[in-house]
């Protein structure tokens, strides 16, 4: 997937290469890496072993990735459809509508500002509405003006992003967003094979370094006392010190391997269904799809994100973090057995490609910024951890939001342009 991902990166964004590589590297090769650290150190030492034996999760996980990179891939293996037409509208936006980038970014800081403020109804609004300060920076890359300008303000987002970082101790977005602007600047720059080989090599080694001594940092400022960002820091750089001062198999070291072992998930939905909890038949994904169609103004008590429930009722373990799921492959398997769980995920993934190269044609057609919006959009459909109630709560908020903001700004960009020929 990621040789296929870098041969296509010149021509189109790689957005379903990257689900694609994600699926086998959180379902795949994390599973069989902790399987592998299981035989090579002693049972005293793994702090969390795999609950089935790996025939049995191998034996449905395979099956399931490959459904998930015919269904990403596209499984009439059609050549891949070049993005240049439609980078050359974007640019041709940007010149005409230089101000736009710089617009999202306030845009998105006064959103991340006054989140404290807004009330549960409009959480998620405000959610989105924050994430216009990273889909600006996006905007920025393709920017028209001087180098000196556009590089300066990548370097205060920068700061900014690692401040929001330090201070949330969540580094998601540290990850996640850096990442889009590589892929967008890949399609925009055309960079050679051996730099984007040794840009990524030069990336994974702080990468999983940071994920190695997260949640040591977290343990450190998660005392319910108000600590400061000075505080915060310093915790952050004695955190990281300690890690490099720990053997290889170190307790640090392992929990990078947790934290991308989505299959351990995965694995006790195998474990637990159906021999202590019968197949749902369909229940958890109708109620994903009603509580996604349905605005709770209409249904106060509707189920909301975050798994508890379907964790607990699929794995029979009580949820240790809001952010631990079973995912898609995990909730199809728990509502239809493995071989017709196959089905609804080749429908799920091939939903959300079909939903993509929707955007991709209005942007052509309507709005070619659009294009550049496929982040916030896809930003919590990409991941295999999220269950559907989750994911289509994402998804058709992000559209709705990403549709009406593009409105918005269209009109607004023509009646300044107005003002301006005036």
């Amino acid at each position: 997937m990621i040789w296929r991902g870098l041969h296509y990166s010149r021509q189109r964004l790689v957005l379903f290469e990257l689900y694609c590589s994600i699926a086998i590297l959180v379902l795949g090769v994390a599973p069989a890496g902790q399987y592998c650290l299981e035989q090579l150190i002693p049972p005293a030492l793994v702090l969390n072993p795999m609950p089935i034996p790996a025939v049995h999760y191998f034996g449905y996980a395979l099956p399931l990735l490959a459904v998930i990179c015919l269904a990403g891939l596209g499984w009439r293996h059609s050549q891949a459809t070049a993005d240049s037409s439609l980078l050359e509208q974007v640019v041709a936006q940007l010149k005409a509508q230089p101000y736009l980038p710089f617009l999202l970014l306030g845009l998105g800081v006064l959103a991340q500002l006054s989140m404290p403020w807004l009330p549960p109804a409009l959480r998620q609004v405000g959610h989105f509405g924050s994430m216009l300060f990273y889909v600006g920076s996006v905007h920025l890359l393709f920017w028209p003006g001087s180098w000196g300008i556009k590089a300066g303000t990548f370097v205060v987002l920068a700061a900014y992003l690692v401040y929001l970082t330090l201070s949330s101790t969540f580094f998601g977005d540290l990850l996640f967003w850096p990442l889009w602007l590589v892929l967008y600047a890949q399609v925009y720059y055309r960079w050679s094979l051996r730099a984007l080989l040794l840009a990524g090599l030069a990336a994974l080694v702080p990468v999983l370094f940071l994920l190695s001594f997260k949640y040591s940092y977290r343990a450190q400022v998660w005392d319910g006392k108000k600590h400061s960002f000075v505080h915060k820091l310093d915790a952050f750089q004695k955190a990281a010190q300690s890690q490099t001062q720990e053997p290889l198999l170190s307790p640090g070291w392992q929990k990078v391997l947790i934290r991308l072992n989505q299959g351990d998930h995965l694995a006790q939905v195998y474990a637990w269904v159906p021999r202590h909890e019968p197949y749902a038949r369909g229940e958890t994904l109708l109620t994903a799809i009603a509580a996604s169609a349905v605005p709770r103004l209409f249904w106060p008590n509707k189920p909301g994100a975050g798994g508890e429930k379907i964790w607990y009722r699929f794995t029979g373990n009580k949820l240790l973090v809001s952010s631990m799921n079973i995912g898609i492959g995990g909730e199809s398997y728990a509502n239809f057995g493995p071989w017709l769980a196959l089905l609804v995920v080749f429908g799920y993934v091939s939903g959300l490609r079909w939903i993509y190269l929707g955007m991709r044609q209005l942007a052509l057609q309507w709005y070619p910024a659009l294009w550049l919006w496929t982040p916030l959009v896809f930003g919590g459909l990409i991941d295999q951890e999220n269950d559907f109630i989750t994911q289509l709560n994402s998804g058709v908020k992000g559209i709705a939001f990403t549709l009406a903001m593009c409105w918005t700004l269209h009109k607004l960009c023509r009646y300044l342009g107005s003002l301006m020929n005036t």
